[in-house]
């Protein structure tokens, strides 16, 4: 956004997150399951809700490994600031820990908790690091983007649409919580709770942590840097304890790959079972009991799309999920509130229905953003599904 204006999609990413995450707290505590948008979808919905819940399921066989390999990517690029040879070697990188990732998830979830909140410990010391040495040097105008001069030959707030991209992609983080319904203690109180405090505390880390950036280094060098942190931490630092914290920031990447597996492979084995998804991801390992079939699956498809540009994946991410499951769960939140006011809700987005029409909006927004363009490919994947679920169907019926 040619500068510090780029803090406003930060500042309409967190709106967006939040009003969402209200949306999605609401259901979660109403239907805690396994599976996520593939519950609420197909509860919302009424007879309908087959056919939407597995166009959801089908858009996640391509939405869910194109996240893994973003993270994969990321974390390829971000390597040789450690390993100045590893830039030759992308896409080896990220196919690398794509497969170690998958090794990792092949256990027993008690395993997968324990290591997760290993992860989770050097994410927080890399935030923590990161805004605790940039806080002395502060500069609260780097809150105020709309002083913010453009240092490119655009004007206003052009690029908006993409920028908000990549602050939505980096804000997504507080919905895999609900892909594990059915292994979170206390799910109706502890998932709602988790979604709100992470997106409100991650949402302020965030805030500070890039005004931070904002007020240290000079604005060219920040618009051209492909590994913006560890240059922040030099500057400060020195070169030295930079590539120190580097390995931190790998860690955060990397924290970020296993959760979005661990999620997405119990929403494929949630559908499955349920008999609403092709039956072989409902396999699980003979003594540990996990969803090995699906999470294989995810892993090998990961590795396929991390041979594709960074830019291009997180834009087809968007481009695929925007629709659904987002802005079809907004809508089923309020369908299912209009058609069942009594039901018990044991918790209730704040000032309904000011979120879900936020949240509508700003989806709507970053879908068809004239920067952004929507992607044909998501509109090829979101057509097929129809194609695949009716064809499911008919062959059910020939077996019959």
């Amino acid at each position: 956004m040619g500068g510090g204006r780029g803090m406003l999609a930060w500042l309409l990413g967190g709106l967006l997150a939040i009003s969402d995450g209200l949306v999605t707290a609401e259901l979660a505590a109403e239907l805690p399951a396994s599976g996520g948008s593939y519950v609420f979808l197909r509860e919302a919905y009424g007879r309908a809700g087959k056919l939407i819940s597995f166009l959801f399921l089908f858009q996640i066989l391509f939405s869910a490994p194109l996240s893994m390999a973003s993270g994969c990517l990321g974390f390829a690029n971000y390597l040789p600031v450690l390993l100045p040879g590893a830039k030759n070697h992308i896409v080896l990188t990220a196919t690398i820990v794509c497969i170690l990732t998958t090794l990792l998830l092949l256990r027993r979830i008690e395993a997968v908790g324990k290591f997760s909140v290993l992860l989770w410990i050097g994410v927080l010391a890399t935030l923590a690091i990161v805004i605790v040495v940039g806080l002395p040097h502060l500069k609260l105008s780097a809150f105020a983007f709309w002083e913010a001069p453009r240092l490119d030959s655009k004007i206003g707030y052009a690029g908006l649409g993409v920028a908000l991209i990549y602050a939505v992609y980096d804000y997504l983080g507080y919905y895999n919580i609900c892909y594990i319904g059915d292994e979170v203690r206390d799910p109706e109180r502890t998932i709602p709770r988790v979604i709100v405090i992470s997106i409100l505390a991650i949402g302020a880390i965030y805030l500070v942590m890039n005004a931070c950036l904002i007020s240290v280094l000079p604005m060219q060098k920040a618009m051209s840097s492909t590994s913006i942190v560890s240059d922040y931490l030099a500057f400060l630092l020195g070169k030295n304890a930079a590539r120190v914290i580097s390995i931190l920031i790998l860690w955060t990447a990397f924290a970020s790959i296993f959760s979005l597996m661990l999620g997405y492979s119990r929403i494929l084995y949630a559908a499955a079972r349920d008999g609403n998804f092709f039956h072989i991801f409902a396999e699980l390992h003979a003594t540990e009991a996990h969803p090995y079939v699906a999470t294989l699956f995810l892993g090998a498809m990961a590795v396929i799309f991390c041979q594709f540009n960074l830019k291009y994946v997180l834009q087809a991410i968007l481009s695929i999920r925007a629709i659904i499951p987002f802005m079809a769960q907004i809508a089923g939140a309020v369908i299912l509130r209009q058609r069942d006011p009594d039901r018990r809700r044991p918790f209730r987005m704040w000032l309904y229905p000011l979120p879900a029409i936020t949240a509508l909006g700003l989806w709507a927004f970053v879908v068809f953003s004239p920067e952004k363009h929507l992607k044909v490919e998501g509109l090829y994947v979101m057509a097929a599904g129809p194609v695949f679920y009716f064809a499911r169907a008919w062959f059910a019926r020939r077996k019959v």
